[in-house]
């Protein structure tokens, strides 16, 4: 069953400060995504606008935000008023998105691994394509389709992972461990990465890149290099990045 996100929109949100995901998730995303000075971008699946807003205040000239929750967008549209960046944010599916333009990026956390079939990854794969320029990179952090480690395994970390099984469209659950309050479950979809590349190129993007997740000098710094060891061994999620011919 797909994830709600309307109905869990400040939890998600919240765990967006867990130390994996600004250590390791996040200074990965920001290494893929390189300098971007000037870059208009376009961010898919931005949720609560966490990543479109980091990526106006590295540089970019313009970032236009899209996800599908009502409840996200609203989130997003709230710290826009409280901190004007000038950022668009758009209510709709990405599956059948057409903005009518290009971007010089288009940028994406977690959104590849909600297509539950090879089809829908292909769809996914071709609005990607279509906003971009030629030359425009795609970036992304997503579920990691080469995981194989047990539930328990990154629950140190504030979340676990179950896979039901590794066949194509099988469900992924995630589970987000809060200080305080119940946990949250996100659903996320199996698909092989031969599945996403030949989506990618299908899509007429080339340049295909697989990419482990980092932890950055000041997370080995403040936790140790014995603490992020089993999260940089089991890989639960991973970046991706292709460029448009």
């Amino acid at each position: 069953m797909a994830t709600n996100y309307d109905t869990i929109a400040k939890e998600y949100q919240a765990s967006k400060m867990l130390p994996w995901r600004k250590q390791a998730e996040s200074y990965t995303f920001f290494e893929l995504a390189g300098d971007l000075t000037d870059l208009n971008v376009l961010d898919l699946a931005c949720g609560e606008g966490f990543y479109t807003r980091q990526l106006k205040l590295r540089g970019a000239a313009q970032v236009t935000g899209v996800d599908i929750s009502a409840g996200m967008i609203q989130l997003a549209h709230e710290a826009e008023a409280h901190n004007p960046l000038g950022l668009v944010y758009i209510c709709q599916d990405a599956l059948t998105l057409n903005l009518g333009q290009s971007f010089d990026l288009v940028t994406a956390t977690y959104l590849l691994n909600y297509a539950r079939t090879a089809d829908e990854l292909v769809q996914m794969a071709t609005v990607i394509a279509r906003h971009l320029k030629p030359g425009g990179r795609f970036v992304t952090i997503n579920s990691n389709p080469d995981y194989r480690a047990t539930v328990e395994t990154m629950f140190p970390y504030g979340f676990t992972r179950e896979n039901s099984s590794y066949i194509e469209g099988a469900e992924i659950i995630y589970r987000f461990y809060q200080p305080n309050g119940s946990p949250i479950a996100v659903t996320n979809y199996h698909l092989e990465k031969a599945t996403h590349e030949t989506a990618l190129r299908q899509a007429g993007l080339t340049d295909i890149q697989w990419h482990p997740l980092v932890v950055s000098p000041g997370g080995i710094d403040e936790f140790g290099a014995g603490y992020w060891a089993p999260l940089l061994e089991c890989q639960p999620v991973i970046g991706l990045s292709a460029r448009k011919l």
